[in-house]
């Protein structure tokens, strides 16, 4: 074979414009923030309860991620295009700077990492990486890549930033493939090295965690997921051990005559239940409003004679801070197990005070917010409750 006998292997004019999936990734973005825009449209449509809780910050946020997606879509589109173009350009122009010889100074890029994969043809640098997002060549050996140490290339490329935009290889002999292909937003790894008796693995575990450990995440789950169902049934032993956040006076708040004790009504937001044996109302959220207040429940308390509604309890389900605290623990246990031998991991008490410390910061703002809508279910709820009081009607007496 001739000395001159170069195989091309990647060409940005047979690429084309192959990076138009990132910008079109923005489109999920837009397509979701559009949802969320108009959201409360169509549950009214559709005949879901859903409580729009209006606010400042909310419709900032319901047209605002829209707004974001779109801009962020225009701009990446826009910069990746444009950069097309002028690639295109210069290969069809032959403006393009052109450098040919060994391949020097090759770095692979590591199997794991996001580190770019490096070499110099007389004198000129090149790097690249499969995560990058270019139409320029950027197949790493660590990905099937057709570059090594041995290579003998020539190149032509874009002088501002040494982009390839042709590659071409002189007695190429290996399985010649379409590295002009859109690369994947989740590049596959590369297969793991066979671990032998001659190639022992580098990293070693310090030690196994207890087999009860692997359980925390999955129970953390199990517990979400039970929390839910007992408050969708609602079911009262577990509804009374729900921690109180505020206590609402009532007034003026007649039970109806149709109300019956142990049968679930639905109101337009929420489901009721009469629990007599502790003479409490039981009331949460129906429909999507179980999405936008969840975790929580009300008590209505009733007066002497089961006639009025004197006070409204709201409660928080003890499920969440059981939650994150076995996700936690599942998160910890996992990672300290598999640390190299050498290095330092923090000690459980540092874990526990950060987790803490994040919780005391984020608990209240979530609380609050979580609370202030359950007020307004509740009080959606009274509402709804007093239309349907029929010859219960009255005003309640007046308050000492």
């Amino acid at each position: 074979m001739s000395a001159d006998h170069f195989v091309k292997v990647f060409d940005v004019l047979d690429a084309g414009y192959r990076d138009w999936t990132f910008p079109a990734f923005g489109l999920i973005f837009v397509a979701v923030g559009t949802v969320i825009a108009v959201f409360p449209m169509i549950a009214r449509m559709a005949g879901i309860p859903f409580l729009s809780f209006q606010s400042r910050w909310r419709a900032f946020s319901r047209y605002g991620m829209v707004v974001l997606a779109i801009l962020w879509t225009a701009v990446v589109f826009l910069a990746t295009y444009s950069a097309h173009l002028r690639h295109k350009w210069l290969v069809e122009e032959n403006r393009c700077s052109v450098v040919a010889g060994p391949v020097e100074h090759f770095v692979p890029m590591p199997s794991a990492g996001h580190a770019q994969e490096t070499f110099t043809v007389a004198g000129v640098p090149f790097g690249y990486s499969d995560f990058g997002v270019t139409d320029a060549f950027n197949n790493t050996r660590a990905y099937g890549g057709p570059i090594n140490a041995n290579s003998y290339v020539r190149i032509c490329y874009d002088p501002s930033d040494n982009a390839i935009l042709r590659l071409e290889i002189r007695d190429f002999t290996g399985k010649l493939k379409d590295y002009s292909t859109a690369a994947s937003f989740f590049p596959q790894l590369p297969p793991a090295p066979d671990v032998g008796r001659n190639n022992p693995p580098h990293d070693v575990p310090r030690n196994n965690p207890p087999a009860t450990i692997e359980w925390f995440g999955t129970l953390a789950f199990v517990l979400l997921i039970a929390d839910f169902a007992a408050i969708q049934v609602l079911f009262l032993p577990y509804l009374r051990t729900f921690f109180r956040l505020k206590t609402m006076p009532v007034r003026d708040s007649p039970i109806p005559a149709t109300l019956e004790a142990g049968k679930k009504i639905k109101l337009r937001n929420c489901t009721i239940l009469w629990d007599r044996e502790t003479r409490v109302i039981w009331l949460r959220p129906r429909g999507l409003n179980v999405l936008q207040v969840p975790f929580a429940v009300a008590a209505l308390s009733m007066d002497a004679g089961d006639r009025w509604i004197s006070a409204a309890r709201i409660r928080f389900s003890p499920a969440p801070p059981l939650f994150f605290a076995l996700l936690l623990a599942q998160v910890y246990w996992s990672t300290s197990a598999t640390m190299r031998p050498g290095v330092t991991f923090p000690s459980p008490a540092v874990v526990v005070g950060i987790f803490v410390l994040l919780f005391l910061i984020g608990a209240p703002i979530g609380l609050l917010r979580l609370r202030s809508r359950m007020e307004i279910l509740v009080r959606d709820a009274l509402a709804e409750l007093k239309d349907m009081s029929g010859p219960w009607s009255r005003r309640a007496p007046a308050l000492a």
